[in-house]
């Protein structure tokens, strides 16, 4: 850069929604910029050249306080500058203070360390992924010393610019920043918000006891989980009243979970079947015991593999008496109970005076009861008038998600969390960092594949294929690679000699060997019945089996030299006759016959390969073709032919 630029502007209120290190300024600030970029070079104003990214230092000029940032906008209507809240804080500005900007070119960031300034950024899953993609699309600038704020859904977490090289203040864009974030030490210098009282292990089959306050949490991760069987919980209040949350990530609350229990009852149960997919394909299980009471819970947590006999639900039973519509029994008009009818009369006078029937759901009680009898006037829960103020606040009392939503109750609140919030967190199958997913698709095609707005948008981008080398778009890489796939399973290549010895292509002659091994056999006499032919081949085979090639490599098992057995005259015809058999009946029959040093060497390295001596495979996986061919290809490397065939071979059966 070979020009400077300092401006001192106001400062204007925070806006909420700015994030990251980004400052959004008034137009004539750019302008200014390009005027004096264009006076430090000749040429046009148009010419003008603005460095990228453009970064400045800002500061307070009353506190000479100095951090960096870059810039979002230059639209600002009122001629102010205004800065993100955690950048307006540090500089201990307030609306309508000076700020200077200077334009000031930073060195590219190689390292960089974090210290988290609590331990709620365990809450994020992956949270160092969800760090690095924050800061890679929020932030232009970090400073020594700074403390930036990472959103993530509805909640924030502070993280502290420990250190930085080369200097105390770099660029992070068009850089490859190495990042550390330093654990945390809880028992020193950090504070937990999250509110928690415990987070402990329990493993199924055991029962632990534990305390919780009103509106706080125990947590207990489960260890140890037989997927195989279903997972019952079953918690056991002794005092005070307290709700059961599970889910498959820590730290479960009652606006976030999988799996809930409200009820209010002395004994609550939740069954998880192990054919629910959530419980199927999750590596951790986290539970979480909720204060509602006043008065701290005291509570007994059990943890088994069976699903639990009885039910501790409100609702509805129908049972069957076991004397009803029997001989000699009556039913009682009152309560409905099968009584002897030497007795109804008395019963039912008894019942008249004592009993009375909730017309709505059946239940007999004590006259004066029925003052505490509750029935919900939206769903079909029932019980004792203290469940009612609960169960109105938890399943009749509507709430907002962060992104807008209106949720009737808390489970449908846990549920769009989970499900389709558009700042529920997910990790890109594209970018692989943690990102909001956005609202869904408004692609037919991605919405079908499951793909995410975020998904959508980040699969639009295309990447170089390591194959074909050609240009494909992530999204589609998948269907672009079955196409690879199908090419390699249908792929084929031309036979090889008939000579089992040999390794080069057939040729179109009568014996379907290479040019080379069919030489000695060629003659310009016709030979209409092959009796020359075989005559030739039979002098072949018999000079191998008593004479041999004499040539030291030679591996042939029906030459003497390769064999080192020379077999007399006799024995020799004899030994060729089932050969020549073979050779006379079938076209595909192998042929046995010497041949060179190199074709000798490859011939061995491609057996080695197609019967996976080479401890990459098994024997039979290739084709003998293709085991010759990769050896072809990749000029008798052993390893690198062996990713040839995987990458490009069919199979020809598979893995036993």
């Amino acid at each position: 850069m070979s020009f400077s630029y300092a401006r001192t502007l106001v400062s204007g209120s925070v806006i909420a929604d700015l994030e990251g290190d980004k400052l959004i300024l008034p137009p004539f600030v750019l302008e200014e910029l390009l005027r004096t970029a264009s006076q430090s070079v000749p040429g046009d104003f148009s010419d003008a050249q603005l460095p990228y990214p453009i970064t400045f230092q800002i500061t307070n000029p009353k506190t000479r306080v100095i951090t960096h940032g870059g810039v979002l906008e230059f639209n600002a209507k009122d001629e102010k500058a205004y800065l993100p809240k955690w950048m307006h804080d540090s500089l201990s500005l307030t609306n309508g203070s000076e700020v200077t900007i200077r334009l000031k070119e930073l060195p590219k960031g190689t390292w960089a360390r974090f210290r988290p300034m609590n331990v709620n950024y365990k809450e994020i899953p992956d949270y160092r992924a969800a760090f690095e993609g924050y800061l890679r699309s929020h932030y232009t600038t970090l400073t020594e010393g700074e403390i930036l704020t990472i959103r993530q859904a509805d909640s924030s977490y502070q993280f502290l610019v420990e250190s930085l090289k080369p200097s105390n203040a770099v660029r992070i864009v068009d850089t490859d920043l190495e990042l550390e974030i330093e654990p945390l030490d809880v028992g020193h210098n950090a504070f937990k918000t999250f509110k928690g009282d415990t987070e402990n292990d329990i493993h199924v089959g055991k029962t632990v006891n534990g305390k919780v306050s009103k509106n706080a949490y125990a947590y207990w991760n489960v260890l140890e989980v037989d997927k195989l069987h279903g997972l019952n919980i079953e918690l056991r209040i002794h005092s005070g009243d307290a709700d059961l949350i599970v889910s498959t990530v820590r730290n479960p609350t009652t606006d976030a979970h999988l799996w809930s229990n409200f009820e209010t009852a002395s004994t609550k149960n939740i069954f998880i079947p192990a054919s629910n997919s959530e419980y199927a394909t999750s590596n951790e299980l986290a539970i979480g015991v909720h204060g509602f009471s006043d008065e701290p819970v005291s509570y007994e947590l059990e943890i088994t593999s069976d699903q639990p006999s009885k039910s501790h639900d409100s609702e509805i039973t129908i049972t069957s008496d076991a004397n009803e519509n029997s001989p000699g029994y009556a039913k009682c008009d009152n309560c409905g109970s099968w009584i002897p009818e030497r007795t109804i009369a008395l019963h039912s006078n008894f019942c008249l005076r004592n009993n009375i029937k909730c017309e709505l759901c059946g239940k007999v009680m004590l006259k004066g009861e029925e003052q505490k009898h509750w029935h919900c006037a939206y769903c079909n829960k029932f019980g004792d008038h203290l469940e009612k103020e609960k169960h109105i606040f938890i399943f009749h009392t509507s709430r907002q998600c962060s992104c807008g939503f209106e949720a009737e109750s808390l489970p449908e609140l846990a549920q769009h969390k989970r499900t389709t919030c558009p700042e529920k967190l997910i990790t890109c199958r594209f970018c692989f960092n943690l990102v909001k997913q956005g609202n869904p698709s408004t692609n037919q095609h991605d919405l079908l594949e499951g793909l995410t707005a975020h998904e959508s948008y980040c699969g639009g981008r295309t990447t170089t294929c390591v194959k074909c080398h050609q240009p494909v778009i992530l999204k589609n890489i998948a269907a672009h690679n079955m196409m690879h796939e199908i090419e390699k399973q249908n792929r084929k290549l031309p036979p090889l000699c008939r000579n089992k010895n040999c390794v080069r292509t057939a040729a179109d002659n009568v014996l379907k060997l290479c040019a080379i091994c069919f030489g000695p056999f060629w003659s310009p006499t016709a030979d209409p019945e092959k009796k020359m032919l075989y005559t030739r081949v039979a002098r072949k085979y018999h000079s191998q089996l008593t004479t041999g090639c004499g040539q030291s490599w030679c591996k042939n098992l029906y030459c003497a030299t390769g064999n080192s057995s020379p077999q007399d005259p006799t024995t020799a015809a004899l030994s060729l006759t089932p050969l020549l058999k073979q050779l006379q009946s079938s076209t595909t029959a192998f042929m046995y016959l010497c041949v060179d040093e190199p074709t000798t060497k490859k011939r061995t390295l491609a057996n080695i390969l197609y019967k996976g001596e080479d401890g990459g495979g098994f024997e039979g996986e290739y084709a003998d073709e293709f085991c010759v061919y990769s050896l072809e290809v990749e000029n008798g490397d052993l390893s690198a032919a062996r990713k040839w065939l995987i990458d490009n071979a069919p199979n020809v059966k598979r893995v036993p």
